[in-house]
């Protein structure tokens, strides 16, 4: 067949008036299949970042969970979790002077006749690196996997990022339980001008925006060590709401046993 007959033939072709050329056969281009190391290979090739920063993330928050399963603890966790930049960064020097705040409204739990109460600060703010970012939200997440830390301190920006735009029905409504407190407002209970702002030397420099919250629900993964560590945490925030000291303070600023009220008297070192 000629040249012009082939091209009469595929004109025939496009234009649909014919579905199929005995003259003109259409060339298919056959796909090598791959097995084995080959194909792991050719998948790595063309995914490898989404695998690397995949597995880097994955090794971060395992790293963490096992370390917050492993670790001593203390009578109670709080989390310190900020995003304002400018409440975050001051912050990293305020978390002791919180602690040691904690720990003058919290009962030795475990009986152990030593005061303590872990507190850890989150930044989420752009304030940090990207790598600090990703082990930040690590952290986070794996706390939140474990459930021991039902007390959080948060402004804002950090109460959105970690619950959905704000969402304010996985936490204890403080109102019902103290309707006449002045500090509490819902869920909030505002740290600036409060008893407990006094009591971590945080007056002058403590921000509008940075309150205390808990939680009412769970989603970790032991929800029977959950609702303890949120009864230790209710117990807590009870003595802070109405003044009880559970502590005595030594030269160090550390917190040791328990009294029975008016046995010891505390004064805060400002």
């Amino acid at each position: 067949m000629s040249y012009q007959d082939d091209k009469r033939e595929l004109l025939k072709l496009k234009q649909g008036l014919i579905e199929e050329s005995e003259t003109i056969q259409e060339e298919k281009r056959e796909t090598a299949e791959l097995h084995g190391w080959k194909k792991v290979s050719n998948f790595f090739y063309h995914y490898k970042w989404h695998v690397i920063v995949a597995a880097f993330f994955i090794a971060v928050a395992s790293f963490f969970i096992y370390d917050l399963v492993k670790k001593e603890h203390g009578d109670i966790r709080v989390l310190v979790v900020t995003k304002d930049g400018e409440i975050a960064g001051p912050m990293v020097y305020k978390t002791k002077d919180i602690e040691l705040a904690f720990e003058k409204y919290c009962p030795d739990f475990d009986d152990n006749g030593y005061v303590h109460v872990e507190t850890y600060n989150i930044d989420l703010s752009e304030n940090v690196q990207p790598e600090y970012m990703l082990s930040a939200t690590a952290k986070l997440s794996g706390e939140l996997t474990i459930g021991e830390a039902q007390m959080y301190i948060m402004d804002t920006m950090a109460f959105q990022a970690v619950t959905e735009d704000g969402d304010t029905s996985n936490f204890v409504n403080l109102e019902e339980l103290y309707p006449d407190n002045p500090q509490i407002d819902g869920i909030y209970y505002k740290l600036s001008g409060s008893e407990f702002a006094y009591m971590a030397n945080y007056v002058e420099a403590c921000p509008e925006d940075l309150f205390i919250v808990i939680r009412s629900t769970t989603e970790a993964v032991n929800k029977e060590k959950s609702e303890i560590a949120r009864k230790k945490a209710l117990e807590v925030f009870d003595n802070i709401v109405n003044g009880n000291m559970a502590g005595w303070q030594d030269d160090d600023g550390r917190v040791y046993g328990i009294y029975d009220e008016g046995e010891t008297e505390l004064v805060p070192t400002i």
